[in-house]
C-alpha cells in the first residue's frame, strides 16, 4: 500500500482533469501567460514527503553561487549566406524534464553558433516542473523562419500544434525531434509522421527504430553538452559524508521506474558491498515520485534496512543537479533502455567514471575504453513496465557484472581516475556544441536552399541573437 504522505493531492488531480478537457483548455489559453503560469505553479507545487527531500535544503540559498541567467557560450560568427534563413524552435523550453532539457541543449548550440534561431515556448501543462528560466532572454512569440524544429513527442503533437497554431507552420518544413526507448515505434505514433517532414534523433538507436516505419529523412545529431553552471553546493549540503565513496543514480518517475531500473543498481550495490562494508553510499536521486506514489513506495521498500542507500525525491534546478553530480564519485545507470542517456553523458563530461548497461542509445557515446559497460541479456518487456510493451524487448543488466565494476572503482582509485579522464575527453569531443551546430545548420541550410524558403522580417531583438559571454 502506498504511504499516505506521498499520495497525489486533490489539487493536482483537479488541474490534470481540467487540462484533459479540450473545451477547458481553450478557455485556459485565453488567460494571460504570466497569470496562467503563476496559478498553475502554485497549484502544482510538489508536496514531496519531507523524508525524501534533501535534509539541508533550507540553507541552500545562502550557499549557492551565482550562475548566468542565460548560459550560452558563443563560439561562432554569423555567416552572410544565412541571410533570410533560420529556424524556429518550438519546445517545452521552461520544462524541468528530459525532452525540455534536450531542446535547450540543441538551442544553445544553435545560438552559440550565432545561427538565426527563434525560440518559442510550448506549455500544454504536462505533469512536470516548469521553472527553468535559463533561456528566457531568448524566448519570444516571434517565429519568422520557414524551417521549424518541434520538440514534442507524437503522443502530444496534436495538442502542441493546436497551441502553436498550425497556420504558423503552414508552408514551412517541420523537423520533429522525437525520443523513444524501445526497438519498435508504437503504432499509435505513426499518424504523427504524416504531420512532419523529417525526424531529428539524438542516437542511431532511435534513428533505426524510426527508419523501420518511415522513409522520411532521419537526421541523427547526438545531444550537445553545454556547461550551464554549477551552483557550488557541496557534499554537506546534500547530506553526503565527506569521506564516503558515492555511487549516484537518477531518474524521473514520469520516465517509468522499471525502464530506469534502480532495483538492479540496489542489488548490485549490496552484492558489491556486504552490510559490514562502511564508507560507501548509493544515492538514488529521483523526481516526481509524488505523482507515482505506489512506485515511490516500491523503491523505498527496496532500500529499507540498508542505511547506506538513500532516496531523495525532489526536482532540482539544473545548476544544483550539476553540483550533485560533481559531489558523486561514480554515476550508475543499469537501465533497461535509453533513447540517449543524458545523465551518463553529463557525468562523463565532469570526468566521472560511469557504469552503464551496454545497450541502446547510450552506446552513441560510450564504449569499453571510456566507461564501465555492463553485460546484459535481452528480455521481453512485461505488461506494466513500460508503455506500448507488446512485442518489445529490452536489456536486463547483469547484476553480477555491475557489482564487479562497483567494487573495482571503489577499491582502485587510479582506475576510477583514468576512466573518468577518458570519459571527459571523449564526450567533450563527441558531444560538443560546435559539432552539433555544424550538423544542424548544414541540414537546415540545405533545406532552405532546396526549397527556396525565406524568413519573414524578424521581431526578435538583435540582442537575443548576438552577444558574448
Amino acid at each position: 500500500m502506498a504511504d499516505p504522505t506521498v499520495m497525489v493531492p486533490l489539487r493536482h488531480r483537479l488541474v490534470q482533469w481540467v487540462v484533459s478537457q479540450a473545451w477547458l483548455r481553450a478557455i485556459y489559453r485565453l488567460v494571460p501567460a504570466a497569470l496562467r503560469n503563476r496559478v498553475t505553479g502554485r497549484l502544482m507545487a510538489p508536496p514531496e514527503p519531507v523524508y525524501c527531500r534533501f535534509e539541508n535544503e533550507d540553507r541552500w540559498e545562502q550557499r549557492r553561487h551565482a550562475v548566468p541567467d542565460a548560459p550560452v557560450h558563443f563560439f561562432g560568427q554569423a555567416d552572410p549566406a544565412w541571410a533570410g534563413h533560420g529556424v524556429n524552435v518550438f519546445a517545452y523550453l521552461r520544462g524541468q524534464f528530459g525532452l525540455a532539457e534536450c531542446a535547450r541543449l540543441y538551442s544553445r548550440a544553435l545560438l552559440g553558433a550565432r545561427y538565426p534561431a527563434a525560440l518559442v515556448d510550448v506549455d500544454i501543462n504536462l505533469p512536470h516542473g516548469w521553472n527553468d528560466r535559463s533561456l528566457d532572454a531568448y524566448i519570444s512569440d516571434a517565429a519568422p523562419h520557414r524551417v521549424h524544429l518541434v520538440f514534442i513527442n507524437p503522443d502530444f503533437l496534436d495538442a502542441a500544434l493546436d497551441q502553436i497554431g498550425k497556420a504558423r507552420l503552414e508552408g514551412g518544413y517541420i523537423i520533429a525531434c522525437w525520443f523513444w526507448e524501445l526497438e519498435n515505434i508504437p503504432s499509435t505514433w505513426l499518424p504523427a509522421l504524416q504531420q512532419v517532414d523529417e525526424v531529428l534523433v539524438a542516437s542511431r538507436y532511435v534513428g533505426e527504430a524510426f527508419a523501420r516505419v518511415t522513409d522520411k529523412p532521419i537526421l541523427c545529431v547526438p545531444l550537445p553538452l553545454s556547461d550551464v553552471g554549477d551552483s557550488g553546493l557541496q557534499r554537506e549540503d546534500f547530506g553526503i559524508a565527506s569521506g564516503d565513496f558515492v555511487f549516484l543514480t537518477s531518474f524521473d518517475f514520469n520516465s517509468y521506474v522499471h525502464r530506469k531500473n534502480p532495483f538492479a543498481a540496489i542489488q548490485a550495490f549490496q552484492q558489491a558491498f556486504p552490510a559490514e562494508r562502511k564508507g560507501v553510499q548509493l544515492l538514488i536521486k529521483t523526481s516526481n515520485g509524488y505523482r507515482r506514489p505506489e512506485r515511490l513506495q516500491l523503491l523505498l521498500d527496496a532500500t529499507s534496512g540498508d542505511p547506506r542507500i538513500v532516496v531523495r525525491d525532489q526536482v532540482l534546478d539544473r545548476a544544483d543537479v550539476q553540483a550533485l553530480q560533481r559531489c558523486a564519485d561514480v554515476y550508475v545507470s543499469l537501465h533497461h533502455a535509453e533513447g540517449f542517456g543524458l545523465g551518463l553523458a553529463e557525468c562523463m563530461a565532469q570526468g566521472k567514471p560511469v557504469i552503464g548497461t551496454g545497450w541502446s542509445g547510450n552506446m552513441e557515446f560510450m564504449d569499453a575504453k571510456n566507461s564501465a559497460l555492463v553485460d546484459y541479456t535481452l528480455v521481453p518487456v512485461m505488461e506494466g513496465e513500460y508503455a506500448h510493451h507488446e512485442g518489445q524487448r529490452w536489456a536486463a543488466a547483469d547484476v553480477v557484472d555491475a557489482a564487479r565494476w562497483m567494487r573495482r572503482l571503489a577499491d582502485e582509485p587510479q582506475l576510477a581516475l583514468a576512466m573518468g579522464e577518458r570519459a571527459r575527453e571523449s564526450v567533450l569531443q563527441t558531444l560538443s556544441p560546435e559539432r552539433a551546430a555544424r550538423a544542424l545548420i548544414a541540414r537546415i541550410e540545405q533545406i532552405h536552399q532546396q526549397r527556396g524558403l525565406i524568413s519573414t522580417p524578424s521581431t526578435v531583438p538583435p540582442s537575443r541573437q548576438e552577444g558574448s559571454n
